[in-house]
């Protein structure tokens, strides 16, 4: 498998440290590219244009966009790309959260930007990966691959057993992938800030209960995903 995987990186070393190790255990044979990127999802897809500028692909065939929360869970991960790129142009997961509306734009399926592999034309004939409103950086090269380019395959997150609730999980026969989401978003913030969010929590805002139900979330994702990674 020829292919490299590009990955955006905004304050979250821990989260890109389990996601590079997933991908030496499970597809080191895919090269990756970490970029360092800047906050929110306008950055994030300038940075993913950087990458694309610079034209560091070497002779890679296959192009995947990777976020820190995602961690790869199988073997079987990169050999599924490789047949599925051989049938479409762009293979990737759904969003497992938002509104359903950030599905679809103009009747095409969008793929979402955080476990994206395309074919090399894909990415550099897609017009931009920048945002659009609601939709993320997927959206033109989701349209462009319907249009032009032989379609796209879409893998529908599912509920896995042992992850928490807000964490999708995508799977074709066998668990191939999981994205936390919310994973910059919702990072620790520093003692202090985490000091007042707790007791802030206690006193009974809503918000600040919120931030650490997802804070658990995040924390239970690193610790399984580790334990997959780790285990022999």
């Amino acid at each position: 498998m020829n292919a490299v995987a590009i990955i955006v990186e905004h304050e979250t070393p821990d989260l890109l440290a389990l996601c590079l190790a997933s991908l030496r255990r499970f597809a080191p044979e895919v090269r990756a590219i970490v970029m360092q990127g800047y906050e929110g999802a306008e950055a994030h897809a300038l940075t993913i244009e950087r990458a694309r500028r610079m034209q560091m692909l070497g002779d890679a065939a296959i192009v995947i966009l990777l976020d820190t929360d995602v961690v790869i869970l199988s073997e079987r991960w990169a050999p599924w790309l490789v047949a599925e790129l051989e049938k479409v142009a762009v293979v990737g997961g759904l969003r497992h959260r938002g509104d359903v509306t950030q599905l679809y734009c103009e009747g095409t399926v969008l793929l979402h930007a955080h476990c994206l592999a395309m074919r090399r034309k894909a990415f550099e004939t897609v017009r931009s990966f920048t945002a659009n409103g609601s939709w993320d950086t997927a959206w033109e090269v989701s349209r462009l691959a319907h249009r032009q380019l032989g379609g796209t395959c879409a893998v529908v997150p599912q509920s896995g057993d042992g992850w928490p609730v807000r964490v999708g999980v995508y799977a074709d026969g066998v668990v191939l992938w999981a994205h936390l989401g919310r994973g910059t978003s919702f990072r620790p913030r520093g003692p202090w800030r985490e000091r007042l969010r707790r007791l802030a929590a206690w006193a009974g805002s809503p918000r600040a209960r919120k931030i650490l139900s997802y804070q658990e979330d995040r924390a239970t994702f690193l610790r399984k995903g580790w334990e997959i990674v780790r285990a022999r």
